[in-house]
C-alpha cells in the first residue's frame, strides 16, 4: 500500500476544517465551519461535527497541538450550547458563519445534528477533560428525540426535520412544519445509537425505532444488499465513518459493514458499465456521489434507486470523496482511485486536498475548483481510520455508545 497520497489528502483534508472555521475569540459563531468554499459565510452543523473529530485526528497526525484543539472544542462547544438556534436540541441546518444566527430559512435538522454530537462524542471521548465533559453532558441531555418519532406504517420511526418558516428550506408552501420521515434505509443508521443511549428512551422504542425502517434489497449485476431509494455511496459511509460496523452483528445477525462493503462494490461495477459514455471514469476511477457537477451541487444516483426514470440522477463527475469515504470497505482498490488521479490529473488536487469533482465537458478536463465540508470531512475521517482507527476506538468506546449497542443488542463478531 501506497500511504504517501493518503497521509497527504489527510492533512490536506484537515486543512480545511482549520482555515474554513470561525476561530475567532469571542465570536457567537466561534468553531462554525463553512458549508462549502463557493459562500463561506453559510455554515452547516455537519460539517462542524466533521471538522470536530478531524481535530483530534489532527492532534493525533501532530497537524496541532492537543491543547490547541482542545480550546477550539471547548470554544465551539460553548456556541452550541449558547448561541445555535435549536429545537428540542435539534440545531438549524445552517448558520451565518460570522455570528451563528440561522442562515435565511433553514430547517432543523435531525442527521446533521447526529453528525455535529457524532464529532461531539470523539472529542469527549479523546480528551477526558472535566469542563468539556460537563458540556457534553448539557449538549446531549438536551436533545430530545419524542418529538421527532412518529408513526409509519404501523411502525416507529423519526422526522427528518421541522421548519417553522413557510416557504422555509425543504417545507416550502406547506402548512404542517415536519418534514419528510426516516422510513427508508439511508445515512441515518448512527441516529438510533444516539436515541438508544438516552436515558428518557426505553429499550422497547429503541428497538422499534431500529426496526421501524424499510431495509429494501436490491440488485445490480451480482450484487444484491439493502439499498437506498436515493442510491448515492455516501449513503454507506456517513454512519460507518463513527460506528465501526466491522466488529458488530445487529440483533438479527445482519451485517451493515458487509452491506456497505457490497454497495461499494456495486458503485464500481456500474461505474465500469458506463464509462464510455462518461470517459473520466474507469477501473480506478469510480465511486459515484453527491459533489460539485458542472450543474451545481447533485446527488449522483447509480442503479438499483426508487426515483423517476424520466430524470436525470447522473452528471458522469467523478467525486474523490467516493472511492477515498469507502476506503475501509475496500482498502487498496481506493487507494488506486487516489494514485489514478494524482498521476494523470494532478490538477485536481489543491490547497485543501482533492477537489470535490472532475469530469470532461466537450472534451476538455473540468474541474470544480470547490470543496464541501461534508465531503472532505468523509474522506479525511475514513482515511485516518483505514490507517490508524482513531476515531473508531474512541468512538466505540464512549460509554453512551456502549449503552447504546446493548440496549439495541447489537453482538459482537
Amino acid at each position: 500500500m501506497n500511504s504517501d497520497i493518503l497521509n497527504r489528502e489527510l492533512y490536506h483534508s484537515f486543512l480545511y476544517f482549520f482555515h474554513q472555521a470561525n476561530l475567532k475569540t469571542g465570536s457567537t459563531g466561534f468553531g462554525l465551519i463553512s458549508d462549502d468554499t463557493k459562500t463561506p459565510n453559510r455554515a452547516s452543523i455537519a460539517a462542524v461535527g466533521f471538522g470536530l473529530t478531524m481535530y483530534v485526528i489532527g492532534v493525533e497526525n501532530g497537524y496541532l497541538t492537543k491543547e490547541e484543539a482542545l480550546k477550539i472544542v471547548n470554544g465551539t462547544f460553548d456556541t452550541f450550547l449558547n448561541h445555535i438556534s435549536h429545537i428540542h436540541g435539534f440545531y438549524v441546518h445552517y448558520c451565518n458563519l460570522e455570528d451563528g444566527t440561522p442562515y435565511k430559512k433553514s430547517e432543523y435538522s435531525t442527521i446533521d445534528t447526529v453528525l455535529f454530537l457524532n464529532g461531539a462524542i470523539v472529542c469527549d471521548a479523546y480528551f477526558s477533560d472535566e469542563e468539556l465533559h460537563e458540556k457534553f453532558i448539557r449538549l446531549i441531555e438536551r436533545v430530545d428525540f419524542k418529538p421527532f418519532i412518529m408513526e409509519y406504517k404501523n411502525k416507529l420511526v423519526f422526522r427528518m426535520a421541522y421548519n417553522p418558516h413557510l416557504d422555509g428550506d425543504y417545507r416550502g408552501k406547506n402548512q404542517d412544519p415536519w418534514i419528510y420521515h426516516w422510513h427508508m434505509y439511508a445515512e441515518q443508521l448512527s441516529m438510533y445509537f444516539l436515541a438508544a443511549g438516552k436515558d428518557d428512551v426505553d429499550q422497547e422504542t429503541a428497538l422499534k425505532l431500529y426496526n421501524g425502517f424499510e431495509r429494501n434489497i436490491g440488485k445490480y449485476r451480482a450484487y444484491e444488499y439493502i439499498y437506498c431509494p436515493t442510491n448515492a455511496l455516501f449513503i454507506y459511509q456517513y454512519s460507518h465513518a463513527w460506528f465501526d460496523f466491522k466488529k458488530y452483528l445487529d440483533s438479527n445477525g445482519f451485517d451493515w459493514f458487509k452491506n456497505s462493503v457490497i454497495a461499494t462494490e456495486a458503485n464500481k461495477a456500474y461505474c465500469l458499465d458506463i464509462k464510455k459514455k462518461y470517459p473520466i471514469l474507469g477501473e480506478n476511477a469510480w465511486g459515484l456521489t453527491a459533489c460539485i457537477t458542472p450543474v451545481g451541487y447533485r446527488n449522483q444516483v447509480v442503479e438499483p434507486h426508487d426515483l423517476n426514470t424520466d430524470e436525470n440522477h447522473l452528471y458522469g463527475v467523478l467525486p474523490p470523496s467516493g472511492a477515498l469515504g469507502s476506503i475501509p470497505f475496500v482498502g487498496e482498490e481506493s487507494t488506486f482511485v487516489a494514485q489514478h488521479l494524482i498521476n494523470d490529473y494532478p490538477e485536481s488536487f489543491g490547497p485543501y486536498g482533492f477537489y470535490d469533482g472532475l469530469t470532461f465537458v466537450d472534451d476538455k478536463l473540468w474541474i470544480a475548483k470547490e470543496y464541501v465540508g461534508i465531503n472532505k470531512g468523509i474522506t479525511g475521517v475514513m482515511i485516518d481510520n483505514y490507517l490508524h482507527g482513531t476515531v473508531y476506538k474512541l468512538y466505540m468506546s464512549h460509554p453512551y455508545i456502549l449503552k447504546a449497542i446493548k440496549k439495541l443488542k447489537f453482538k459482537a463478531r
